[in-house]
Order: structure tokens, then C-alpha cells, then sequence
């Protein structure tokens, strides 16, 4: 009876971490040569111990450019604004109708892209490693937060 409550209480406690929210939720706007760009910023806890964080990045569509061309600059400011290192997080750019029509509603395809980063030898970041992923991925990495 008693191994029968702690187990109950251990899928109590895991199933309730698995469902938290993430631990920033901001929007975020930089300024570009071009023009003033923003994104849908979120950060979630991840299961993965050399990537503790998963951000989650969502494009607008106003911005001018898609911002997986400055996926680096992004990356860099966004750790800078929240204090993290960037290699030290695996960002997922997430593109939904939203992304290209401000009026489009919360139904359509979702592309979903991995970026991890790197130090050159010069402290600067490398360019991204790019991986498309399907939503079970991406639930993965969030630990169940993001469904």
C-alpha cells in the first residue's frame, strides 16, 4: 500500500512538471538594417542536460524578412535580453499561418525549426546547425509544456 502512494504520488508530481508553461513569455523586437523586426519569444525548461532550455521563437508577419536570416543575431539577443548563453539552448523557429498573414487563425500546417549554435575559436557564434522536426519534437524538447 505504502510503494502504492508513492507511486502515485511520483506520477502526480511528474505529470504536473510536465505540464508547466514556459519560463519567459515576451515578445521581442530588435532593429535590423532593413527595419524593426519582432518575434514571439518563449523559453521552456528541457530534459536535455547539455541544452537546459528550449526556445521557442515565432515569427511575425509583419516583419520584413523571415528572421531564420539573422537566426544568429536573434539568438545572440535573445540570450543576451533573458541571460543565458545561446550554445547552451536548442531554439525552435516556428512558423504557423500567423506567420504570413497577421489575420490568419490558429489552424494550417506548422513548419517547426531546430537551430543549435556553436562557438567559433573567436567567441563569436557559428552559424546554425538546422534540423526540421516534427510537433512530437517539439513537445519532447519542451518536456510535454508545448502541445
Amino acid at each position: 500500500m505504502y510503494r502504492l502512494v508513492l507511486l502515485g504520488l511520483f506520477l502526480l508530481t511528474s505529470a504536473a512538471s510536465a505540464q508547466e508553461g514556459p519560463t519567459h513569455d515576451q515578445e521581442i523586437t530588435w532593429r535590423t538594417y532593413a527595419a524593426e523586426q519582432s518575434a514571439r519569444v518563449r523559453v521552456f525548461l528541457s530534459p536535455d542536460d547539455r541544452r537546459p532550455r528550449t526556445v521557442v521563437v515565432d515569427d511575425r508577419a509583419g516583419n520584413r524578412d523571415a528572421i531564420t536570416d539573422d537566426a544568429q543575431f536573434v539568438a545572440d539577443h535573445i540570450g543576451r535580453e533573458l541571460g543565458f548563453d545561446p550554445v547552451e539552448a536548442t531554439f525552435v523557429f516556428r512558423y504557423t499561418p500567423a506567420s504570413f498573414v497577421a489575420e490568419a487563425g490558429g489552424t494550417g500546417k506548422t513548419l517547426l525549426l531546430k537551430a543549435t549554435f556553436r562557438r567559433t575559436s573567436t567567441g563569436a557564434l557559428a552559424a546554425p546547425d538546422w534540423r526540421v522536426i516534427s510537433s512530437d519534437t517539439l513537445e519532447d524538447l519542451t518536456d510535454r509544456a508545448m502541445r
